[in-house]
């Protein structure tokens, strides 16, 4: 399905040491460019004091990242 104009899906991005350090300094709206891979991980949500469930969350774990030039 096509996104209306002006729409956005952000999926989360996990990134580790020196790839971390490096993204810490960008800010809302920078350009950037990734490598990684998708992957998915089981949690479970607590509704209220009696019930959860499991569901599953979607992230990338990124291996590579550089700053695009605007």
């Amino acid at each position: 399905m096509n996104r209306p104009y002006g729409k956005s899906d952000y999926i989360p991005c996990i990134a580790w040491g020196r790839n971390a350090r490096f993204a810490s300094n960008f800010q809302v709206g920078n350009r950037i460019r990734l490598w990684g891979r998708v992957q998915s991980r089981e949690y479970t949500k607590k509704l209220d004091e009696n019930r959860s469930e499991k569901r599953v969350a979607y992230e990338v774990s990124i291996s590579k990242i550089e700053r695009v030039e605007e």
